[in-house]
This record gives C-alpha cells, sequence and structure tokens, in this order.
C-alpha cells in the first residue's frame, strides 16, 4: 500500500495521529524504531542540520525536497514534508506538490507567509493576502489528483501572531473550501484559542508543540481530548541530539578521554542495529561471491559488526 494510502486512512481513522520531526535519515529511522507509525519532516531543522542556520528562508527548494526523499526512503512509514510557501507562486506551489510526490512522500504542507518565511514561533512574520493562499492550495489539490489522489494537502496560516485569531479561523477555513485536507494554525498563544479552532474549523487540525515555543505544551491525551486530529513534535529529536552532543563533547574536550562519556552513548552493536546492518550482511550472502566473501571474512565468522 502507498504510503499517501496509509497516513490518508489514518486520518480517517480514530484517534491521534502523533508525528515527531525528522531532520535527517537517521533521525526518520530512529522515530520509527521507537514505534510512531508516521513523521513530520522539518524544515527548521533541515535549515540547522544542512545549513547550521536559522529558519528564516535560508533552505532553498531543492534542498528541502532532497531532504524529504532522503527521509522518505529511509523508513517504511508515511512522512509528511515541510513545503514552506510552496516556493512561490500558485505555478511554483503546483510544481513543489509534484517533486514531493516523486521525493517519496505521503503528503505535505504549505504556509501563507510571505517569502523568506521563517519558524512559526519566531517574531516579525508577515503573511499574504488570502486569495493568494487560496490558489496556492487549489494548485497544490490539482497537481495532487493528476499524480496520486491520496497524497495529502496540508494548509497552514500564521495568522494568529500577524492578525489575531479570528483572521486565523477564518483563513482556516477559506483553505479547507479550496481542498485542503487537514488545516495547520501555527502558534496558539492559549488554550482558548485551540479551543476556538476546533470548535469552529471544519477539518482536521494539526497542532505544533515547540519544547520552548510559543504554543501551551499539552500532553497528547489533553490535545486529543480538546479535539486535535495530529499532534506534531517537530523540534524533540533535534534539540535532544543538540544537547547530548553538546554536554559529550564538553566531557571530551574537558576531561580527554571517551571513558568518561560511555555511558551517555549507545554502543557501536545498537548502532548498527539503528542502520540495520544485518540487513546488508544479508544482501552479501545473497549477492557476492563465495571467492569473494571468503577473502572479505577469511574463514571467520561471516558479520560485518
Amino acid at each position: 500500500m502507498k504510503k499517501s494510502t496509509i497516513f490518508r486512512r489514518m486520518l480517517s481513522e480514530p484517534g491521534v495521529i502523533v508525528m515527531p520531526g525528522a531532520y535527517d535519515a537517521l533521525s526518520a529511522k530512529i522515530i520509527e524504531m521507537v514505534g510512531f507509525k508516521a513523521i513530520i519532516h522539518t524544515g527548521y531543522g533541515t535549515a540547522a542540520s544542512l545549513l547550521g542556520m536559522p529558519d528564516i528562508g535560508l533552505a532553498s527548494f531543492a534542498e528541502m525536497r532532497d531532504r524529504v526523499a532522503s527521509i522518505a526512503r529511509a523508513v517504511r512509514i508515511p512522512v509528511i514534508g515541510d513545503a514552506d510557501t510552496g516556493y512561490g507562486n500558485p505555478i511554483n506551489v503546483y510544481r513543489t506538490v509534484k517533486e514531493y510526490i516523486w521525493a517519496g512522500a505521503a503528503g505535505l504542507f504549505i504556509e501563507d507567509q510571505v517569502w523568506p518565511k521563517r519558524c512559526g514561533h519566531m517574531f516579525g512574520k508577515l503573511i499574504v493576502d488570502r486569495e493568494e493562499m487560496v490558489g496556492k492550495v487549489a494548485a497544490a489539490v490539482d497537481a495532487r489528483n493528476e499524480d496520486d489522489p491520496d497524497f495529502v494537502i496540508g494548509a497552514r496560516t500564521d495568522a494568529i501572531a500577524v492578525a489575531g485569531i479570528d483572521e486565523a479561523i477564518e483563513r482556516a477555513e477559506e483553505y479547507r473550501k479550496a481542498g485542503a485536507d487537514f488545516i495547520f494554525i501555527e502558534a496558539f498563544e492559549n488554550i482558548d484559542q485551540m479551543r476556538r479552532a476546533v470548535k469552529e474549523v471544519k477539518a482536521p487540525l494539526m497542532l505544533n508543540l515547540i519544547e520552548g515555543g510559543r504554543t501551551p505544551l499539552v500532553s497528547v491525551k489533553e490535545a486529543e481530548e480538546l479535539g486535535f486530529k495530529i499532534v506534531i513534535f517537530p523540534l524533540t529529536a533535534l534539540y535532544s541530539a543538540a544537547k547530548a552532543m553538546t554536554e559529550t563533547l564538553t566531557i571530551l574536550k574537558e576531561k580527554g578521554t571517551a571513558q568518561a562519556y560511555l555511558d551517555r552513548l549507545v554502543t557501536f552493536l545498537e548502532f548498527a542495529k539503528i542502520v540495520e546492518v544485518s540487513r546488508f550482511r544479508e544482501m552479501e550472502d545473497r549477492y557476492l561471491p563465495e571467492k569473494m566473501l571468503q577473502l572479505m571474512y577469511r574463514g571467520g565468522p561471516r558479520r560485518m559488526v
């Protein structure tokens, strides 16, 4: 079954969909390994891990598409791509949707910020006219229908920070009517805004929870009780990795020995399981000549690790 079909079914079935954010193929594999059923690709994390820069529109369309492709190919579960503003007008959005489908994503979302956009929890955002975003959603739907009718289109509005919750809800309803499969109202400021959105927007709603961001950190259970269908934690993996690297490398700098931080690391063998070394060892047995295998392993146990 196509990953887009799987995710579309998830949208229609009871229960909340919880999606941590992946910023590269490795983080995606770990998300899958620990048992999550879908992944949100993070543009913020892509800018940070690829460029070492903030999420202010510096990652290009091609860089984002290629990162989506590397994540989607690494896992067996659906990946929803962050497509920023769609990288131009509705015609650009049309191409963006096609490229994300070809990259292996199960869906994407586009937002109504002015380009260059910035992280939804930063200050200084601007939004385009409603009519422009409605055209983008319509173009996205048409592109989707031509290549993969199950591909899921999400529409995000950043209007709360710019024009308030009333404008955000009105935009959300217009984007729904234009054909968006789910709505993403970014950077709720309080629980009351969340309750209003769930009550007044007649589409599945995504809730974005960023540790240290502008939205209150409710639990998954609380989000589901409020009425949200999708709950994403886009930066949890990125922030935890950054903290772990900082702390471990500081110990190395100060102590000068790996013995001081071994308990903070996965082992060589544990990491081999994450990247599925055993699967590639089995492929060696299947495809390589016996003479080559004997030379490689010199008569010993045939294992990579």
